[in-house]
């Protein structure tokens, strides 16, 4: 899916990193976007922005998620229909495709910046968080 948003939108190689450092990387190699780093369990504002970059860390400041314009999870959506969690995904941040499978399916372990799985159960609700990967 093409981009909207200028430049670099995502850098996966920052995951485990120290987060100054991702933070530091990713205005360098995007100068469009403001890098900001966030405590795990701290909540933000999910609206798509193209120029910022939530940097999630832990308690000792490695980045745990990999580092993205836009929004890269809904846990808001467990519980609701698969479909409307995968055409909310896909208005919140156009860089992905989101596509739904079955619990239990079996699916390639690759990490792809564009894509979100939405795990549903087989009545179509979703049973985890979907995230970009």
């Amino acid at each position: 899916m093409a981009t909207i948003c200028k430049g670099k939108d995502s850098w996966p190689e920052l995951l485990g990193m120290q987060g100054k450092f991702a933070e530091e990387t990713i205005e360098k190699e995007n100068p469009n976007v403001n890098a900001e780093i966030v405590l795990e369990g701290t909540g933000v504002i999910e609206d798509f922005r193209c120029n910022r970059v939530w940097v999630w860390v832990d308690s000792n400041g490695i980045v745990t998620r990999v580092p993205v314009i836009g929004k890269g999870s809904w846990p808001e959506l467990v519980g609701k229909q698969g479909r409307y969690a995968e055409a909310t995904i896909e208005r919140e941040n156009r860089n992905v495709n989101a596509m739904i499978v079955e619990e239990g399916s079996f699916v390639t372990q690759d990490y792809r910046c564009d894509r979100v799985r939405v795990w549903v159960d087989k009545c179509g609700f979703v049973v985890r968080v979907p995230m970009i990967g």
